[in-house]
């Protein structure tokens, strides 16, 4: 089982607790002297970006326009969509899109961690977080989606 430390430990032992998560152990360390006892992991980063990579993909749905004009793209686990007239230009603004809400929240965690809908998307965000441009942004959104990714494999083809 994980060992909790208080506080109090966890900072006398802080470089030893740094070197020890790199190397993959968790400490948890929480406050027992507070009515709540909330916890908190220090963890390797490498570790963390696994478990999120793992465990929060993204399932995107496509809807075509009724009058074939166009597409709406949404992730419906986050609340958010994009539209375009190609697959492609759907695909591209629902990935600015998710930049600028990824950046409002995370600005705002905890704001919107106390949103009962919203509180939830901080691992999704936190994935989109650490890309560094739009067309890595429109691969992970794509990830679990051939259309997206061919509609990907057929952009990139062409420029």
């Amino acid at each position: 089982m994980l060992e909790e430390k208080s506080i109090s430990l966890a900072k006398q032992d802080f470089p030893n607790i740094v070197r020890q998560a790199a190397k993959g152990h968790e400490t948890i360390t929480r406050n027992f002297k507070s009515l709540n006892h909330e916890k908190v992991s220090i963890i390797s980063t490498d570790i963390f970006e696994e478990i999120l990579d793992r465990g929060y993909k993204f399932n995107p749905t496509i809807e075509e326009d009724l009058d074939g004009q166009g597409y709406t793209i949404s992730i419906d686990e986050l609340l958010i969509h994009g539209e375009g007239s190609t697959l492609i230009s759907a695909l591209k603004d629902l990935a600015e899109n998710l930049m600028d809400y990824t950046e409002d929240y995370l600005n705002r965690v905890d704001f919107f961690r106390q949103i009962e809908n919203r509180k939830h998307h901080y691992p999704y965000l936190r994935r989109i977080a650490r890309l560094t441009d739009i067309d890595q942004v429109m691969e992970v959104i794509a990830e679990c989606h051939t259309s997206l990714q061919q509609a990907i494999l057929n952009q990139s083809q062409k420029g």
